[in-house]
Formats: C-alpha cells, structure tokens, sequence
C-alpha cells in the first residue's frame, strides 16, 4: 500500500481537486438556471458540467495508463488494472463517506442526531459533488434524486468507469482524446 501510496497519491488528488473545482463551476451553473427559473437548463448545465468533469478525470488517468505502461516496458513495475479502482477509492473517499452517512441518517431516521448528522452530509455531498445538482433535482416517484440515498454512491460509478477506460486505453497507448492530450 505504502508503493501504491508513493505512486499514485498526487494523481488520486488531482483527481480530486478536479472535482472540487467543477463542482464549485456546476454548482454556480445550478444557482443561475435556478434564478432563470429554468428546470431543462439547470439540467443541460449539469449535463455538461458532468461531461467536462469526465474528460477531466480522463485525461488524468489516461496519463496515469500510460505513464504505467512506459514503467512496465522499463521493467520497473506491471501495468494493474486495479489500479483504477484504487485510485477512484482514494479520490472518492470523501464522497463515499458522506454518501454512507447519508445512507444511516436515513435508515436510523427515528434518532434525531443520526438522521441530522445524515442530512449534513448530504448537503455537504451535494457541494463536493455540484456537478450533479442539476441532475439530481429531477424528480423520480414523487421526489428528487437527491433523496434517494443510492443516488449518492451512483454518482460516483461515471468517474470510476471512465477512470478504468481512461487506465486502460492509456496503458495500451489508444487515444480517444488525442487533441485533449496535447501537450505543449
């Protein structure tokens, strides 16, 4: 772990702070849709905010790919392709933990504490997350996704399967971006 620590803990925090910095932009993009009044606007914003979030995070793994793939043809370690996983776990442990206190605020709704401690941190997650506000004020059975406590780990499965993709086209050299990967 402490290998894997050494390698990957700057990439699985640039991760990260991609994900505060868009969400902090998707969230300011929900704010004007709402002040618009306009419900298919505050949707298409996060849709877009989600997208560019996305190609944020693919770019970084597929960096990440392909670094490991050089590393392998040096000799020096074997491309993993749990790697991904690892990396989505440490840069998402944040969002998971409040997603999981979210989740027993509502399962232990009867404690008064539990159930305000859980709604804390879904509002928390929503900031962290704010990309996704947009989409999750769509209402699904009566009620916004964002009430829906599965919806706070769903969220972050986009990251994770495009994180795997980006590792995996990065360490065999395939370019879906390349005018995104374009350095100067």
């Amino acid at each position: 772990m402490k290998k894997f620590m050494e390698r990957y803990s700057y990439e699985s925090v640039h991760l990260f702070l991609n994900q505060v910095a868009i969400a902090l932009f998707g969230l300011t993009l929900a704010l004007a849709a709402g002040m618009a009044e306009s419900f298919a606007l505050s949707v298409v914003t996060s849709v877009f905010a989600v997208l560019f979030f996305l190609i944020l995070q693919y770019n970084t793994m597929w960096k990440v790919g392909a670094n490991d793939r050089l590393s392998d043809d040096l000799g020096k370690i074997k491309v993993s392709y749990s790697v991904p996983f690892w990396m989505w776990l440490l840069s998402n442990s944040l969002n998971l933990l409040l997603a999981l206190l979210f989740a027993v605020g509502k399962a232990v709704s009867s404690v008064d504490l539990i159930s305000s401690v859980g709604g804390v941190a879904a509002v928390i997650n929503l900031i962290v997350q704010g990309m996704y506000t947009g989409l999750l004020t769509i209402d699904v059975g009566g009620a916004p996704l964002n009430t829906y406590w599965f919806m706070h780990f769903v969220i972050t499965i986009p990251a994770l399967a495009v994180g795997y993709l980006a590792y995996l086209l990065g360490s065999r050299n395939i370019k879906l971006l390349a005018p995104l990967n374009k350095e100067k």
